[in-house]
């Protein structure tokens, strides 16, 4: 199985004191797609553009969220840390992980939420699903 869908490419995350939804949601095709469980479906979530702000109290959390209806209200899967503007550098994982087994609801998104300061400058993430396990970080 080849997964071609990228929750976010190179999406610009600049809003103040908001959440900002992925470009794009995963559509499972299925009302309880339970794609947890067999071959993990692993989350990368990654800093495409380094974040800038004028204020150095700006932070970040990023969820994987899923939802039964595509405009419905979606409920956290997963959830990173709160990192801070000087961690937000190109290349660093925001979030990474496998996409829970147990009963999956059908539409799958990222959601960036925006958590203090006063709103960043530049900064742009990417976010996809891959087969291959992400490398382990032990720094």
């Amino acid at each position: 199985m080849l997964l071609q869908i990228q929750f976010s490419n190179a999406q610009t995350i600049t809003a103040s004191g908001a959440a900002t939804a992925s470009t794009n949601v995963w559509d499972t095709e299925a009302a309880a797609s339970n794609i947890g469980p067999g071959t993990p479906i692993y989350v990368v979530c990654r800093v495409h553009t380094a974040f800038t702000t004028a204020s150095v109290g700006d932070t970040l959390i990023a969820d994987l969220e899923q939802c039964a209806t595509s405009g419905g209200t979606y409920v956290d899967l997963l959830k990173s840390p709160t990192f801070t503007v000087g961690q937000l550098v190109a290349g660093f994982d925001i979030l990474t992980g496998t996409i829970p087994a147990g009963t999956n609801l059908r539409y799958l998104r990222f959601n960036y939420n925006y958590a203090s300061g006063s709103g960043f400058t530049a900064g742009a993430i990417s976010a996809f699903p891959t087969l291959a396990a992400p490398p382990l970080d032990y720094s």
